[in-house]
């Protein structure tokens, strides 16, 4: 509305100077551009009728439109003249507490006022959580305060424990506002650690300041909230006893805003870092910067639902990862802004391995250096080695592995870890906890345990199906994992009640996730010798004091896929040209039966 662009230039005028490294923000607001019922979301009800502290007359009513309500752009305030229970007259306080508290910042209300003998409008503030006691120990702030019996006259006032009406030291002033209950005025109040101001249409006539002493002259350094009201009568109000014929009467509210002021360096883009391919109605916003102009940019497989040009966006992500930048047109925070946002992995068939440490060496893994504890890692060709030396294991000392993309488990889920270990300790015992990307740990229960670890020199596979078993007690109680967006693993080693004073290693060959758990290679077998080992372009078996008739040899790479299924015999060489450097495992068969197993790296 036109006269909302009028005041806005007014604001650029008449505003003081503030620092080029403080920038004003809208932290919060209502224009009123809707109808019905205040929003639900903003506004909350003060209510009842017993006078309120000052022997007032009405009965505030909850969520009644005779009362409260939003017409033509407006915010409407109504205190009607009706039996309303015992009270005589009702009307509305809306309160913003719990939907709009702060502690510093700017207050403005565009506001037309009531008329007549016994009207009491008010725009204030109280404490939210009153931290240094009752009225008036923790404090109020009175923006504007007009009672009809005195017109013209707008009042600003603060009351504490030492300054109060009660005991007559109230610090107040007043503003002539003649045509006040005709025209629409801005209404406001700036708070800072320093001082209190208090402005009429920007003019400012009223200041209090902090004297630094206690909380009796500045509680004013904890959350307060704002409240909209018209009174009748009281002992302010009604000083001039109540007109009975000018009712009903009603307070217009174009607009209520709260501004705060951040450094510039505090500017950024809100929004999840972590998208699952194709998410629909996402948010990313920046602070509303007063008098800013903003233009986003979003990858070019994303859609912009609805925002462009305010400070927040709703975005419809394509299936790629991508930025989402802002470009901002404004004197001290003007520039470009920027946030990363990947996208989970969706893997396809039936497997899908997590780990690759012959390309990414421990690129994501993390150990633990924290006394009396220790988990260091290293690589070792394609495997991840882990050596510990734990004597507090009820720290629960754990080593992390974070993926370079989040990881949708929604149809693979069972995690399978290709581990070996000597064990000589006996102390070998793991847990592996997912994580989101929220860091919320799939702590189910039974736990994902290792427990024990075959104590010898052959990869198997510990697996666990954590299909229904997403909930979290970690960070917070009660929670449940986004399974589609799988940050980590987190493995705890010789842990809690498991563990013990000890030291060992294990080897991590490969992290897979599946539809179902995979099984580990049977321990009863023979072992044969493969030569040369390591080998490039072929691979030889000594066999010979096995069985003499023809025999079947599978090639199964780390990963648990066969690779090749051939019929040899005694002298053959079995060409591995094709295949990619790596370890493998060499299984003979003889009437589909497993007798003995190898194994070579191709190199």
């Amino acid at each position: 509305m036109t006269k909302k662009i009028i005041i806005k230039l007014v604001l650029l005028i008449t505003l003081p100077l503030v620092s080029h490294s403080q920038i004003k923000v809208l932290v919060w607001n209502d224009e009123f551009e809707y109808s019905g019922l205040p929003a639900s979301d903003k506004w909350g009800y003060d209510v009842g009728g017993d006078g309120w502290g000052n022997n007032e007359l009405q009965y505030y009513t909850e969520a009644r439109a005779e009362n409260a309500r939003v017409e033509n752009g407006n915010l409407i305030i109504e205190a009607r003249k009706e039996q309303y229970g015992s009270n005589e007259y009702t009307s509305a306080r809306l309160v913003t507490r719990h939907k709009g508290d702060w502690l510093y910042g700017r207050v403005e209300a565009y506001a037309k006022l009531p008329s007549g003998t016994g009207t009491w409008p008010a725009l204030w503030m109280l404490p939210t959580n009153w931290v240094y006691g009752s009225w008036p120990k923790s404090g109020e702030i009175d923006i504007m305060e007009y009672v009809g019996f005195d017109p013209s006259i707008v009042h600003g006032s603060i009351h504490t424990e030492a300054y109060n009406h009660v005991i007559g030291t109230q610090k107040t002033a007043t503003y002539s506002v003649p045509d006040a209950e005709t025209a629409f005025h801005l209404y406001a109040m700036e708070w800072t650690p320093e001082k209190i101001d208090i402005f009429v249409d920007d003019i400012k006539y009223f200041t209090f300041s902090n004297e630094h002493k206690d909380y009796t002259t500045w509680p004013f350094d904890q959350l307060f909230h704002l409240i909209l009201n018209i009174a009748v009568g009281g002992n302010w109000g009604g000083m001039q006893g109540v007109d009975p014929n000018i009712w009903p009467q009603k307070m217009y509210v174009d607009y209520v805003r709260v501004y705060q002021y951040i450094q510039s360096d505090q500017i950024k883009i809100s929004g999840p870092n972590f998208l699952s391919p194709n998410q629909m109605g996402v948010k990313f916003s920046i602070q509303n910067i007063a008098n800013a102009t903003f233009s986003w940019e979003i990858p070019s497989d994303a859609t912009i639902v609805s925002g462009q040009g305010t400070n927040s966006i709703v975005v419809n992500w394509g299936a790629n990862a991508g930025n989402v930048s802002v470009q901002i047109t404004h004197p001290q925070a003007g520039g470009t802004y920027t946030l990363e946002v990947k996208t989970s992995v969706v893997p396809t068939g039936d497997r899908f391995s997590l780990l690759d440490i012959k390309n990414n060496g421990l690129m994501g893994w993390a150990g633990l250096n924290t006394s009396p504890n220790t988990i260091t890692l290293s690589q070792a060709d394609t495997l991840l080695r882990v050596d510990y030396t734990i004597t507090k294991p009820e720290d629960f000392p754990y080593f992390t592995y974070t993926f370079p993309n989040p990881v949708d488990m929604s149809t693979l889920t069972v995690l399978n870890v290709a581990m070996k270990t000597y064990n000589e300790s006996n102390s070998v015992v793991l847990r592996a906890d997912p994580f989101d990307t929220d860091g919320r740990l799939a702590d189910v229960s039974p736990v994902f345990k290792f427990f024990p670890v075959a104590p010898n020199e052959e990869f198997h596979f510990y697996s666990f199906d954590f299909n229904n078993k997403w909930g979290s007690d970690t960070p917070e109680y009660g929670k449940q994992v986004n399974y589609k967006q799988i940050a980590g693993i987190r493995f705890y080693v010789n842990y809690g009640i498991y563990g013990k004073a000890a030291s060992d290693s294990l080897w991590i060959s490969n992290i897979i996730l599946s539809n179902i758990l995979l099984k580990n290679i049977p321990l009863k077998y023979k072992n044969v010798t493969i030569f040369p080992n390591p080998a490039s372009n072929f691979i030889k078996i000594n066999f010979e004091q096995l069985y003499q008739n023809a025999l079947r040899i599978q090639i199964i790479d780390i990963s648990g896929k066969q690779i090749k299924d051939i019929l040899l015999d005694n002298s053959m060489e079995i060409p591995i040209s094709d295949l990619p450097q790596g370890f493998y495992t060499v299984r003979l068969t003889s009437k589909s039966s497993l007798i003995a197993i190898g194994k070579f790296i191709k190199c």
